[in-house]
């Protein structure tokens, strides 16, 4: 049963081969959607993962900060969950939930209300 978005078999002296730039340009389309997928995982268990684990990203090791909880104790997964969740806010905001932190007494974004955090600064070994 053939419908019309039915690809059928090219037939000897009828196909069309496909050249350089048409190949390109799917590997191209590939590429983009394979690397929007695994941006997203990455970025999830990058963020949850080393919140969780320390308390910090490698961004905020570098800058002498990290995530605790609004009583002063580590990040632990349910507040990684809940910060990374607080993000997705933040970003659905178009960045606002990440801006009110430059106007809060205790410097904290929208995903730091969200999941009862504070970053602060951590003295140097």
């Amino acid at each position: 049963m053939n419908t019309e978005t039915e690809l059928k078999p090219a037939v000897a002296g009828e196909m069309e081969y496909a050249g350089f730039w048409i190949r390109l340009l799917a590997f191209l389309i590939d590429v983009i959607l394979l690397s929007i997928i695994s941006w997203g995982f990455v970025n999830v268990l990058y963020f949850i993962g080393l919140w969780a684990w320390r308390g910090q990203t490698l961004g905020q090791i570098a800058v002498d900060v990290q995530v605790v909880g609004t009583d002063g104790r580590p990040a632990d997964l349910r507040i990684a969950v809940l910060r990374y969740l607080g993000y997705i806010i933040c970003w659905l905001t178009l960045g606002i939930g990440f801006l009110i932190t430059a106007f809060d007494a205790r410097k904290q974004g929208l995903h730091d209300k969200i999941a009862d955090t504070y970053v602060v600064r951590v003295p140097r070994k």
